[in-house]
């Protein structure tokens, strides 16, 4: 398991922004780019995954909340 499989969806989209910046800053490397970018999608992916879930999550608390009420 990586630390990606366990770390939330705010820490995710911290390592994404700090991937962002590091393309505009002074560390940056063309031999290191395609790395970085490979790193930065995937992470990307992983998010769009999370907030798809919580999404998924809320819809069926909603649908819950409205069998409730009609009872």
């Amino acid at each position: 398991m990586t630390k990606n499989d366990t770390a939330t969806v705010q820490e995710k989209i911290d390592q994404l922004d700090k991937l962002v910046s590091w393309f505009d800053g002074d560390s940056f490397q063309v031999e290191q780019a395609s790395a970085k970018l490979k790193e930065a999608a995937k992470l990307a992916s992983d998010i769009e995954k999370d907030l798809s879930s919580v999404s998924n999550d809320i819809q069926e608390v909603k649908r819950s909340f409205a069998s409730d009420s009609e009872k």
